[in-house]
């Protein structure tokens, strides 16, 4: 796919709020110089980091799969898929058909229609494909940089953001400050700095209660029973 129909996608995933990053890969990159490049983005998916990721050409799939694989972060990254978290979409059948041999499951898009691949993020994210929990707040939903509260989006720090996905993933049930403090980004993850981490998210969240204390044991996400 040429440069083009790269930046027509970004276009139009920066029209609707995203925050879109390009790495250019070449057929044969994850025995390259490039592979460096590749593991910043492996790694990205992997932490949550982004909610999809978007292949233009089977060469970049296919090296991307295979950084995964090397570098251990292939189980993580089907599991937030599988989850919905981050989403895969591969440009004409033989760039998934790469993945699917990985057990990488895709979405495939029309490589020579660019819309396509954004019309996949913007059904998976609108359409009820990312997981979402209602809560005392509205319904929510992680991004990589945030939390989607019904129709507003707020913007979150990165030990906010992992903390909150940690949380929904835990779908309502208590995790002690132990629990989480090993999703927090950083070398410093006490008690303590758990508790300075959570005031933090609760400052960012504004009016959205969407953080519970239980004394004694830990944090919960306020999700309701529907």
């Amino acid at each position: 796919m040429g440069d083009e129909h790269s930046a027509d996608i970004a276009a139009m995933l920066t029209g609707g709020g995203a925050v879109v990053r390009g790495v250019r890969v070449s057929e044969g990159a994850a025995r390259t110089g490039e592979k460096e490049r590749l593991i910043g983005t492996v790694s990205g998916a992997e932490r949550g980091e982004a909610d999809a990721v978007l292949f233009l050409s089977p060469a970049a799939a296919t090296s991307w799969a295979a950084v995964a694989e090397q570098t251990g972060s292939l189980g993580r990254i089907r599991r937030r898929i599988d989850s919905g978290r981050l989403l895969v979409v591969v440009g004409g059948a033989s760039g998934a058909a790469a993945m699917n041999r990985m057990q990488v499951r895709t979405a495939i898009a029309n490589a020579d229609q660019a819309g396509t691949f954004a019309r996949h993020v913007v059904e998976h994210f609108e359409g009820g494909g990312a997981p979402s929990l209602p809560t005392d707040s509205g319904r929510m939903q992680v991004r990589s940089r945030g939390v989607v509260v019904d129709d507003g989006f707020i913007p979150l720090s990165r030990s906010a953001t992992a903390l909150m996905d940690a949380l929904a993933a835990a779908g309502g049930s208590v995790l002690s400050r132990s629990e989480l403090g090993d999703v927090l980004p950083g070398a410093e993850r006490t008690a303590h700095a758990v508790e300075v981490a959570v005031a933090r998210l609760r400052e960012a969240l504004g009016d959205k209660a969407l953080v519970h204390t239980v004394v004694k044991r830990g944090y919960r996400l306020a999700v309701i029973d529907v």
